[in-house]
């Protein structure tokens, strides 16, 4: 079976994923089709390599805020006690690949904090000379007691998985180039760490689908892409017994264990640092397609969102420039059972949140020599959350940018 560098991407919703599969176990549906290579980048390294049929991989990504750190001990959580920190998430996979069929295995593992870890065994396969391709992880999150502090996440655990299918048209159907579907679903139980008879259970649920259309040109490829994400909270079991402490509760259409920060407040004073508190707050991440605005709560939300990127792909006649250009436009609705305009009010907003934005992707490569190529990825665009939440204090539009450089060597 030829291994095949891929270079064409696509982006997820204001959040740029790694394009290269194989460096983290939520995107590692390619590790068996990519060619050997070295990759180091400003948020990831990576090295894959092997035989014909056996592969074996290892990176590291960038999980937490300091991405180009690999260790340290900076933070203290009192003036004697230093906290070590190991800020990537580490993967190691090995596969079997073959004309009929190919099967991998990975794991990876996250540090979220010094009581909070998150373990993820991953197994991705193909078939039909890799037209059929699936990813299976399964994150773990497991709490434990803390070393710097007399707190006790033991009781806390969180399990996840994004499942991805892909099938690659053949060449037969000019107009199709592949489609991708995705199952979410995830559930967390986070303990009371002022009181561990009490806790908070959240569920949630998402699907997804995307179709990846494709126009040849005499000098560039166009591909429009169409998807579209329903993602909807489960019922929270909350065994707080007070009624304010309910309503403050937000549920989550994204539980995730990595959504999880494993951080607490032992006086319960702080929503922002009291995450395993469940009288003050769940601890999760939104989402990166748009989320709740700071200040309002809701019961059972659900989310739908509707992105329509283009991608416009291009190579000079030498080969040596490689050009990839992804504008997108993209529309997100957020309603639930019942949403206050605040943790006090009474008031119940009736009228759906919903944005309409827009973002640019692009992707420049440049190759002094086949085996070695310059890459750089940026991400543009107008809107992160809900229009409210766009404006600074200036009254102007928040401007969102990312962006990653490094190089790539084949073997």
């Amino acid at each position: 079976m030829k291994k095949i560098i891929l270079t064409v991407s696509f982006i997820l919703m204001l959040n740029i994923s790694n394009l290269f599969a194989y460096y983290h176990a939520g995107n590692f549906i390619d590790f068996l089709v990519h060619s050997n290579q070295v990759r180091i980048r400003t948020d990831a390294l990576g090295v894959l390599a092997g035989t014909r049929n056996i592969r074996v991989a290892a990176s590291l990504t960038a999980a937490n805020s300091l991405s180009d750190i690999i260790y340290d001990n900076i933070q203290n959580h009192n003036t004697t006690n230093a906290v070590n920190r190991f800020t990537p998430a580490a993967l190691v996979g090995i596969g079997y690949d073959s004309d009929l069929f190919g099967i991998a295995a990975g794991y990876e593992f996250l540090y979220q904090s010094d009581a909070y870890m998150v373990h993820t065994p991953v197994i991705t396969a193909t078939a039909l000379n890799d037209s059929f391709r699936i990813n299976i992880p399964v994150s773990i999150g497991i709490g434990s007691k803390s070393k710097v502090q007399s707190i006790n996440l033991s009781d806390t655990r969180v399990v996840s998985t994004a499942i991805e299918a892909r099938y690659y048209f053949p060449k037969e159907i000019p107009a199709l180039s592949h489609i991708r579907l995705f199952v979410n679903y995830g559930n967390a139980y986070i303990a009371n760490v002022l009181n561990n008879k009490e806790y908070l259970e959240q569920s949630s649920f998402g699907l997804q689908a995307r179709i990846h259309f494709k126009i040849e040109t005499p000098e560039v490829l166009i591909e429009p892409i169409f998807r579209i994400q329903y993602d909807q909270a489960l019922t929270t079991k909350d065994t707080v017994s007070d009624n304010y402490s309910k309503k403050v509760i937000v549920d989550n259409f994204d539980v995730t264990a990595k959504g999880f920060d494993g951080v607490y407040n032992t006086t319960g004073a702080s929503a922002d640092s009291g995450n395993g508190d469940p009288s003050i707050g769940s601890g999760f991440s939104g989402g990166y397609v748009a989320s709740i605005p700071a200040g309002f709560y809701a019961e059972r939300p659900y989310r739908l969102a509707i992105a329509v990127p283009v991608g416009f792909t291009a190579t000079s006649a030498d080969e040596n420039i490689h050009f990839y250009l992804e504008p997108a436009l993209s529309f997100t609705m957020i309603s639930a059972k019942h949403i206050y305009e605040s943790s006090f009010s009474k008031n119940e907003r009736t009228t759906p949140f919903m944005s309409l934005g827009y973002v640019v992707y692009g992707e420049l490569y440049i190759r002094p020599v086949k085996s070695l190529e310059w890459y750089m990825e940026l991400q543009a665009g107008g809107t992160s959350r809900v229009a409210e939440t766009m404006k600074n204090t200036w009254g102007n539009t928040q401007l969102v940018f990312n962006g990653s450089t490094g190089f790539h060597y084949y073997f």
